[in-house]
């Protein structure tokens, strides 16, 4: 408290008895290398920083990856490489407890159940999507029928030019499309489709594929890399995995794994608590607060913010044994751009009992 002394303006700084939600990060990426010799996660922030850390370059085409990612706007990467039996696993393992939104592992082909290990993780942690890569040549009818919004496929593959420019050389793209998402993200918005965006320093896909082809692929859950003799070379397409309701669309997931993060990071403050109806409203402030700012930057759907969201915290959306056992549940609900439909979202908090 401030001593007043005689007549004046006086500032007293009080404490803010809400805690504003920050948006999560989504454009770091992490490849998971497979090599003779592991290396332990590296964040790097440019290839002369990769090429220090792994001597070099690195094994398979995990150098090429990297390299794709810097030149198509991405700015941070963890980079670990498993070694022994099984160095896919073993890559993963090190990589858990870092944080990242993206995942590909370069040598993906080398690798028979490396989808569905690369699937399994991103499932387990629900923040990260895997970017697949299919060795061309494929048959849509004979894509995995794998039902998972935290993975998206990306055919063929792309030439490039190797690192001397003297040649050139066919890679996996998925170095260079988790450069575009991450470029897309820091232009436009995770909300914004990257379906469409140019993949830099790509001279060529490494196979032509008819728009009818190209469509066809796409409903099977495969987006496709196509060369355009107007537009250079470009992404057709932007599916998950999953091929039915609204997480097919991989910036729906993405999206949702923003707002899922930033309200889970964000609320660490209200397990401190008490499990009272002034908590409840402070919690249910400033979930509001974060999904309108998400709302007039564009992430929602609706020309009000009645119609991009809704939030509920409060005697509705606790039982008794939630409140005897110090939960505290919000429901939340938000409108993506595609499709406009709630989608509705149960967040359950545990308070710290006295």
């Amino acid at each position: 408290m401030v001593e007043i002394l005689h007549p004046g303006v006086y500032v007293e700084e009080l404490p803010a008895s809400v805690h504003p939600i920050e948006g999560v990060a989504t454009s770091t990426a992490a490849f998971a290398g497979i090599g003779q010799h592991r290396l332990d996660p590296v964040l790097v922030t440019s290839l002369v920083e990769f090429d220090r850390v792994t001597g070099g370059g690195g094994p398979g085409f995990l150098a090429a990856a990297v390299r794709g990612f810097f030149e198509n706007g991405g700015r941070r990467c963890h980079v670990a490489i498993g070694a022994g039996r099984d160095p896919l696993s073993d890559a993963l393992a090190c990589l858990e407890r870092e944080e990242f939104s993206l995942i590909c592992c370069p040598d993906e082909h080398q690798v028979a159940d490396a989808a569905a290990k690369l699937i399994a993780f991103c499932e387990c942690r629900q923040n990260v999507v895997a970017i697949l890569q299919p060795e061309p040549p494929i048959d849509p009818a004979a894509v995995p029928a794998t039902s998972s919004s935290y993975a998206a496929r990306y055919y063929p593959w792309v030439v490039v030019p190797t690192a001397d420019r003297q040649a050139t050389v066919t890679v996996p793209p998925g170095g260079h499309v988790a450069g575009v998402l991450a470029r897309t993200d820091t232009e436009r918005g995770v909300h914004r489709s990257p379906d469409g965006a140019r993949l830099l320093d790509v001279l060529d896909a490494s196979l032509a594929v008819a728009p009818d082809a190209a469509a066809d692929l796409v409903n099977h859950g495969v987006n496709v890399i196509r060369h355009l003799s107007d537009r250079g070379t470009i992404l057709f397409g932007a599916r998950t995995a999953r091929l039915d309701g609204e997480w097919k669309y991989l910036h729906v997931r993405r999206l949702l794994i923003l707002i899922e993060e930033s309200i889970r990071r964000g609320l660490q403050w209200a397990v401190f608590e008490p499990n009272n109806s002034a908590t409840w409203v402070n919690v249910a402030r400033v979930i509001e607060d974060f999904l309108a700012h998400e709302w007039r930057r564009g992430a929602l759907a609706g020309t009000t913010a009645d119609a991009a969201f809704f939030v509920r915290c409060d005697r509705t959306t606790m039982s008794q044994a939630d409140l005897d056992a110090g939960r505290f549940v919000a429901i939340v609900g938000v409108a993506p751009l595609r499709p406009a439909e709630f989608v509705i979202l149960r967040f359950l908090g545990q308070t710290v009992k006295p």
